[in-house]
């Protein structure tokens, strides 16, 4: 089989490094019991020693030109499956996965939708390592009150707890992209959400829908319906008026959510 070179359109970057990769099954802990689900197992340097250590591995791969070259790293063993598909819209039933460890070395470009899938497919997941751009680790693991501080962050943190391993230098990488990597580690934990999921992702979305302007300027009148409604219910959970959307913690948002749900009825 010809040797394969990345292509650009898919963001592809192959890790080569057999120290980050040693590191990454390290943190994978795989073993017999465990079932892992791998996005996009490029030429397969993660896939052979997940399905050495006799996992069952589910690999999806949406660039058909790499197919053969993981079926080929993992040529004898029965407990891996590669799959040509698109994983942003691939549906763990179709494979019968009801619980799975999640693992990657994301493409950028697709970072944000695997991290929606996530918390859509949150109770099947075990864990999951990954690795992504050095930022978006940032913006994952960001507090509020920081730039970073976003939508990405603030669902993905009302879900899973959110461990930065270490960073992955460009050079690990063929060809290396012009950023820093980072691996980052994903364990479920217990929401304390009171409201709603639906009203509390439209509340935040809307929020940050222009970051610059005031909270109040992004809920009216879309959210709520006037300034003043919005500048009493703001202030009955202690969020000062003047307020941007990135200096609100999880918990104001679900208060607020749980508000503005009260306060509808008489709208």
């Amino acid at each position: 089989m010809s040797p394969y070179r990345a292509k650009k359109r898919f963001g592809q970057h192959f890790l080569t490094s057999k120290s980050v990769i040693s590191r990454m099954i390290e943190l994978i802990a795989p073993g017999p019991e465990l079932t892992v689900l791998e996005i996009g197992p490029g030429r397969g340097v993660l896939t052979l020693p997940l399905t050495q250590s006799g996992a069952k591995i589910v690999a999806v791969e949406f660039d058909r030109d790499l197919i053969g070259h993981v079926k080929r790293a993992v040529i004898g063993y029965e407990n891996v499956k590669v799959i040509n598909a698109d994983f942003v819209s691939f549906d763990p039933d179709s494979e019968g996965l009801t619980k799975f460890a999640l693992v990657g070395n994301l493409p950028y470009n697709i970072t944000t939708p695997v991290i929606d899938w996530c918390v859509r497919y949150r109770d099947r997941i075990q864990y999951a390592v990954f690795m992504v751009q050095r930022e978006m680790a940032a913006r994952l693991a960001a507090t509020p009150g920081h730039k970073d501080w976003s939508p990405l962050g603030i669902f993905t943190q009302l879900f899973f707890d959110i461990e930065r391993c270490f960073d992955v230098s460009a050079r690990s990488f063929s060809p290396p992209p012009k950023v820093v990597s980072a691996v980052i580690r994903l364990t479920p934990r217990a929401s304390d959400l009171q409201v709603d999921w639906s009203s509390f992702e439209s509340l935040v979305r809307a929020s940050f829908r222009h970051r610059r302007k005031l909270l109040i300027n992004n809920l009216v009148p879309d959210i709520v319906p006037s300034d003043e409604f919005a500048i009493a219910l703001l202030g009955s959970i202690g969020i000062p008026k003047n307020c941007r959307a990135e200096q609100v913690t999880i918990e104001q948002f679900d208060q607020l959510a749980i508000a503005i749900a009260d306060e509808r009825k008489s709208w």
